[in-house]
Formats: structure tokens, sequence, C-alpha cells
């Protein structure tokens, strides 16, 4: 079942969300590898998500009690974190030993910005499947539920990622890859979902083109 989690979910999503996306390669070249870096990733993403809860949508799929998948997407004009919370994540990069990291953290993120588009649009993410759920379909249908909200809102959808399958997972969710960058050697896709009856109207983040 797939429904909005609920502010006492978060600390089992922001576990499942370390725990599954500690390997991602963007992570690993920014960061490195380490006992340290996916209790850093949790308390960052337990930070996130009390923010996405509080400005737009985080969904949560579940196999009866337990939480086994989370989605989120924040609305247009709300992707981008303002000043006091992004200097909110220094102590959480000081306690898992990743100050060092700044000048990495600083690119990849400056990178993402001048990538988002212009235009209103729904961000998603953070978003993965707990890796003893994962293959079983469940990442399609945290899809589908993402799609349902994009279309009810009438609105356009836009993530980044940096696992090839990934992006065959968001194509079948009608995304289409509008850039391709890399990020400190990490290749990284940016795509884009057009509002269903407007699919074939050119919207693409300024300067971005596939390479």
């Amino acid at each position: 079942m797939i429904r909005t989690l609920r502010q006492q979910s978060i600390p089992a999503a922001a576990r499942l969300l370390a725990g599954s996306m500690a390997d991602n390669p963007l992570h690993l070249r920014v960061f490195g590898s380490g006992a340290r870096l996916e209790p850093m990733l949790e308390e960052a993403f337990a930070r996130l998500l009390r923010r996405q809860l509080r400005t737009g949508i985080v969904l949560g799929a579940h196999e009866g009690d337990v939480l086994v998948g989370v989605a989120a997407m924040v609305p247009p004009g709300r992707c981008q974190p303002g000043l006091p919370e992004q200097l909110a994540m220094l102590p959480i990069l000081a306690r898992g030993g990743a100050l060092q990291r700044l000048p990495r953290i600083r690119h990849w993120l400056r990178t993402w910005e001048r990538l988002d588009p212009a235009f209103d649009h729904w961000h998603l993410g953070p978003a993965a499947v707990a890796r003893t759920h994962q293959g079983q379909g469940i990442g399609t249908r945290l899809m589908a539920a993402v799609c349902e909200r994009l279309d009810r809102e009438q609105g356009v959808g836009y993530l980044e990622t940096d696992k090839p399958e990934n992006v065959r997972l968001y194509r079948r969710g009608g995304f289409e890859v509008v850039a391709e960058r890399q990020v400190l050697g990490v290749t990284n896709w940016f795509m884009l979902r057009h509002q269903p009856w407007k699919r074939g109207q050119v919207a693409t983040p300024p300067g971005s083109s596939a390479e």
C-alpha cells in the first residue's frame, strides 16, 4: 500500500534512504566510503524529510506495517533550500567527518542548481526502495503514485539521478532525459516529465542538452 508518510515514520524513512543510497556513485565520489557515511546520510535525510513533509508530499510504500519504499516531491518554488537550511547541514557533516568534503559538495550542488528548470515544476527526490525489497515492482508502484499526483496537480516533474537503472524506471513513468552531465566524474541524468496534455512541447532547463 502506498500512502502519505506520517511524521512518526521519518526515522524509518531516513534509515531506508540511507541504507539504499549509501552506495550511489555520486555519494561515494563526494563523501567516500566508510562506517560514518550511512549514519551521516540518515541524519541528513531525516532533516530533509521533515522539511519536505512541511512543504510538499512524501509517499511511503508499505507491506503491512513495514515501510519498504519512499518517494518525496516538493512543489514549484520550494525545491532549493535556503541559507539557514544549508547551514543546518554543517553540524551533520561535522559529525560525519565530512567537512573537508565541502568543495566537492559545493561543486555537486552548484551543478544541480544550474540545471534546475526556471519554469514551475515539482522536484522529485529523494526516492528509494529498501534493499530487501528491490526487484519486486515497488519502485514502479511508487513512480505510478508520483505520476498520479503530478497529473492531479497538472504539474511538470523534474529529477536528477546518478544510476542508469533509475533512468529506465523513470522513463517508464513518462520522464525524458533533458541533460547529461559529469559531476566529479560521475554521470548524472536530469529528467523531465511534461504534463500529459502538453507532451511534445519543448521545455528544458536553461543551458541543458543531452551530451
